[in-house]
């Protein structure tokens, strides 16, 4: 069977032509991944209450459409690796929001980015250092025994760790999309 023979000038205009367009998407999706937002998100106010290293921690701001406000807090420990912010994406669409509706008093902790220094910073260095230290410093600002621990992801290992270390100083223990059960069998 024959086929018909294409003129390599033709070829060679397709693919040139194939190319800029590629390259045009490619340069559209570079301005799609790396420019602004068009949507801000984590806008629900806040105040970082507290600073360690590189942790922080945000106390959100009753909302005045709230509810009658809860005594116990809450306090969310998101996962390292990905960021907090995802609990508060815009308004109308954001736990953060939905919680300060419910009279719940929220604080969550931003764990920052870590660096080099950060190598040798352990598990143990974020469950009985940081998070301790966070959850001492939540209760003495509300004169309280206990307060609520709700756990993300990896924070909800985090989360479980330490409710199993410091029963005294949870009063409830809220995990979502958390591992716990590592048995193989």
């Amino acid at each position: 069977m024959d086929h018909p023979k294409i003129p390599v000038d033709l070829i060679m205009a397709k693919l040139a032509e194939g190319a800029e367009k590629a390259q045009e998407r490619a340069q559209k999706a570079q301005e799609v991944l790396l420019g602004e937002l068009d949507t801000a998100i984590a806008t629900t106010p806040y105040e970082v209450i507290y600073k360690e290293d590189r942790v922080k921690l945000k106390h959100y701001k009753p909302v005045s459409a709230a509810k009658e406000r809860l005594r116990t807090p809450l306090l969310i420990v998101y996962a390292l690796i990905n960021r907090e912010t995802m609990l508060d994406l815009q308004p109308g669409r954001s736990v953060v929001e939905n919680l300060l509706k419910e009279g719940i008093d929220v604080y969550m902790i931003d764990w920052g980015y870590p660096t080099r220094k950060d190598r040798y910073v352990t598990i143990d260095d974020h469950v009985n250092g940081y998070m301790d230290n966070i959850i001492d410093f939540i209760r003495r600002s509300h004169a309280l025994a206990k307060i609520n621990l709700m756990g993300i992801c990896m924070g909800g290992a985090f989360s479980v760790m330490y409710a199993a270390l410091h029963p005294e100083k949870i009063k409830n223990l809220i995990t979502t999309v958390t591992p716990t059960n590592f048995d193989t069998d």
